[in-house]
């Protein structure tokens, strides 16, 4: 059980990583660790550990992908993430500097890992294990900078100070390779289920489906190369492993009783007592009555920095689209008793076990689901060829029933084109609050036309000038200090 893989937040990263921010890119670390396998295991568990900063409870995991989609909107610029979604950010941008920094701090640990892996006695099949997942764990970091920024700096083995001084941003293609690799090695060398103490590492199923979502994206914009069939055979290595299940109510995907359950392909672990889930309390309104939720408040903490629901995402649901109501809640009682109708909120996660007083949950985050595995999977299919009524449309319109919706028909879907939008659609109500949507108009290169005429919805669509904005500017710390980045 995922007590028993506690995330060891030990000392050795608070020396190994003083003052390690990449500014510049260097990686500075305690002598003499990462020397035998208990020391690379207790890495290994650290650098899972960190992920739950990185996709959930940190503010650019959010800040800089949901708030730059039209799912959310932050109409003050006194947050960071206020420019962000109003496209007004510069270098400056604390979001900007936090995701780098974390993110490079993540993969000088990775990389510590593989190199110390090559010089410890270990017999070979528990040295291809650790560096898999340490492989795996770095392609995250890497698959999310280059979709964030662009091309960025490879770093693949540790450096010294002044080599960080002269480090270079590779191509997008380079770093997209990189990735592609790391996925491979990871896949071949990664078991195929854990149990005990090992719950929630990354499986072979994690990497494959991984790797076909990179595939994916690498077929999209800006490279564009059209690998949908090295796609298609990573979904269907995924599917076909009988690991995974589709779950009949919408709901259950995101139950504490179904964590690390057969819907979840890869999930970042939490524990209430160590740095629990923030997501669920994030997202209350700081200002809602510490009533039951069946009494129109919320038993535990709300935030200041919550998410703020775009209207345009609320008045997009279908009528009678199930995920609108388990997704968002559009009615709340504040603590001077008012009916609050205008201000929805997310209550996706807002389940399982909390610490009294304080905004820390049991329950884990998903960061590749079976339903993406799955529409992704239509996708291709569909970018393969368009087929009315075939099994891009099966898998999809499986969603929709799910989701209480009649289904659709060639005569409804005509043609490819029509069955992108579709998706399109599909993919925002499913996954939204998870991170997904900003990522997903940019590789379709449909984010230009639809934020822009989101924007002007505030009288801020001149702020999108060109597909440039598609990716963040570099932080204004690394260019000063790094400057032949």
């Amino acid at each position: 059980m995922k007590k028993q893989f506690s995330f060891i937040i030990c000392c050795i990263f608070l020396a190994s990583c003083s003052k390690i921010d990449l500014m510049p890119i260097s990686q500075k670390s305690v002598e003499g660790y990462y020397s035998s396998q208990k020391e690379i295991n207790e890495a290994l568990i650290g650098a899972y550990g960190n992920l739950r900063n990185i996709y959930v409870n940190s503010s650019f995991s959010y800040g800089l992908t949901e708030s730059r989609s039209d799912n959310a909107w932050q109409i003050t610029l006194a947050y960071p993430d206020g420019e962000i979604s109003q496209f007004n950010e510069t270098p400056l941008n604390a979001l900007l500097t936090a995701s780098w920094d974390t993110y490079y701090n993540q993969i000088m640990v990775t990389n510590r890992i593989i190199e110390g892996v090559q010089k410890i006695e270990l017999e070979q099949s528990l040295k291809t294990r650790y560096e898999s997942e340490a492989r795996f764990l770095r392609a995250l970091c890497y698959f999310d900078l280059v979709r964030l920024f662009g091309g960025v700096p490879m770093v693949t083995n540790p450096l010294s100070i002044s080599e960080g001084y002269q480090v270079k941003r590779s191509s997008v293609k380079e770093v997209y390779d990189l990735i592609v690799d790391d996925l491979k090695f990871a896949a071949a060398g990664l078991s195929d289920a854990n149990t005990g103490a090992d719950l929630g590492r990354a499986t072979k199923w994690a990497a494959h489906g991984m790797l076909g979502k990179v595939y994916l994206f690498r077929s999209g914009y800006p490279l564009k190369l059209g690998e949908w069939n090295l796609a298609r055979q990573e979904f269907e290595s995924v599917i076909g492993s009988g690991k995974f299940e589709f779950f009949q109510k919408y709901a259950d995907n995101y139950a504490y009783t179904n964590e690390g359950g057969k819907q979840q392909v890869f999930s970042v672990q939490f524990v209430y007592s160590q740095n629990g889930n923030q997501f669920p309390g994030r997202n209350a309104p700081n200002t809602i009555s510490k009533l039951p939720v069946a009494s129109g408040g919320f038993p535990y903490v709300g935030s200041p920095y919550q998410l703020f629901v775009s209207k345009e995402l609320v008045n997009s649901f279908e009528q009678g689209d199930l995920r609108k109501d388990i997704a968002i809640r559009t009615s709340w009682l504040n603590n001077g008793n008012a009916v609050i109708t205008n201000d929805p909120f997310c209550q996706k996660y807002q389940n399982g076990p909390v610490q009294s007083g304080v905004n820390s949950w049991d329950i884990d985050w998903m960061v590749l689901s079976y339903t993406d595995v799955l529409m992704m999977y239509a996708e291709v299919l569909n970018e393969i060829g368009y087929d009315a009524g075939g099994k891009a449309f099966q898998l999809l319109n499986d969603v929709r029933k799910r989701a209480g919706l009649a289904a659709k028909t060639g005569a409804d879907v005509p043609d490819q084109a029509s069955f992108r939008l579709w998706m399109e659609n599909e993919r925002r109500w499913e996954f939204c609050f998870e991170n997904l949507r900003w990522f997903d108009l940019v590789r379709t290169d449909r984010a230009f036309d639809v934020i822009k005429a989101f924007l002007a919805n505030y009288s801020l669509g001149q702020n999108l000038k060109s597909k440039d904005q598609y990716f963040y500017p570099l932080p204004q710390t690394v260019l000063d200090i790094t400057p032949d980045i």
